[in-house]
């Protein structure tokens, strides 16, 4: 079972508290009392989950590499970069790309053990016909991932994390049809090794043969219009698998999940392109929910709290 949830803006995933007012405490002490834990149990989640290590009978492998059928091109009259980054036991690693030089390990690769691990490809290329043509090839960076349970008895959820975001540009001082015109296209995509999809977005501002953008949250309807501009979409999608004992889950397969080009005749184009896959959350189908002992103590505190509060509530009541 495979599960995926979609959420538009990266900055949008915020949990807010309401506030517990003096005015409360009197009139709702029980409710107030009861909130109080649950933030204290929420916080105290929320801080020891974070880079904490995962099950060890889960393995997840896997690699970020620039074009795995060959080394990138060389821009003509325009500058490319990139860099892919890796994020294992919480340590992070950086190869970059400049014009067509690699500095670092290409692939990188490794297995992540911790939640919040995973693997990053950037992307970015701008030009202009000042001197004249200009062109960035198709930049490519490559995914891959296995997830494997060793497990003989237990079940796990697992959820990664795919955060993206992306632009592409394109604006024509003299729009001309004698020329190729100038357009940039930026594309994110990430398929299973049996090739079904799990995510497709798209975005190709062109000045002369008109726009394209499929949005990743409806990649089936060209949403853009016009001819050049900025086009952008980005957002982050969970995906969430089920591995019962045994089970070996592959991602990405021979095409590239990354891709970033341009040119321009006479007038320039721009285009970025930034991807992040991370361990979201490993979780073992067969283990109850018991409280931790922290857990139980901040609950005994609310409980405290509550008894404290209906005392208080009893003696205003007397006094009257």
């Amino acid at each position: 079972m495979d599960s995926i949830k979609f959420k538009k803006r990266f900055d949008s995933d915020i949990k807010t508290i309401p506030s517990i007012t003096s005015g409360s405490i009197n009139h709702r002490g029980r409710l107030s009392s009861v909130a109080l834990a649950i933030t204290l149990l929420l916080g105290a989640h929320s801080g020891s989950a974070w880079a904490a290590a995962f099950d060890g009978n889960i393995v997840i492998h896997g690699s970020a590499e620039f074009d795995s059928l060959g080394a990138p091109s060389a821009p003509i009259n325009a500058t490319q970069s990139g860099s892919l980054t890796s994020i294992i036991g919480g340590a992070t690693a950086t190869t970059t790309l400049s014009g067509a030089t690699i500095t670092g390990a290409d692939p990188l690769t490794g297995n992540l053990t911790n939640i919040g691990d995973g693997f990053g490809i950037d992307f970015n290329a701008s030009g202009n016909s000042t001197n004249g043509a200009s062109v960035v090839n198709p930049l490519f960076g490559d995914y891959t991932f296995s997830l494997q349970n060793n497990s003989a008895l237990d079940s796990f959820l697992v959820s990664l994390k795919f955060q993206f975001s992306f632009q592409a540009s394109a604006t024509d001082t003299v729009r001309s049809t004698t020329d190729n015109g100038e357009f940039a296209e930026s594309l994110v995509t990430l398929h299973k090794q049996d090739g079904t999809e799990l995510l497709f977005a798209k975005a190709l501002s062109d000045t002369i043969n008109g726009n394209q953008q499929f949005l990743f949250t409806n990649n089936l309807v060209d949403s853009a219009a016009g001819f050049g501009g900025t086009l952008t979409d980005g957002g982050f999608l969970l995906l969430t698998f089920l591995l019962n004992p045994g089970d070996l889950i592959n991602l990405g397969d021979s095409a590239a999940e990354v891709s970033l080009r341009g040119s321009a005749d006479s007038g320039s184009f721009f285009g970025n392109v930034s991807t992040l896959i991370t361990v979201d959350s490993v979780v073992n189908q067969r283990i109850s929910t018991v409280p931790e002992p922290e857990s139980l103590t901040l609950l005994a505190i609310g409980f405290i709290s509550l008894f404290a509060s209906k005392r208080r509530a009893n003696v205003s009541f007397a006094n009257i």
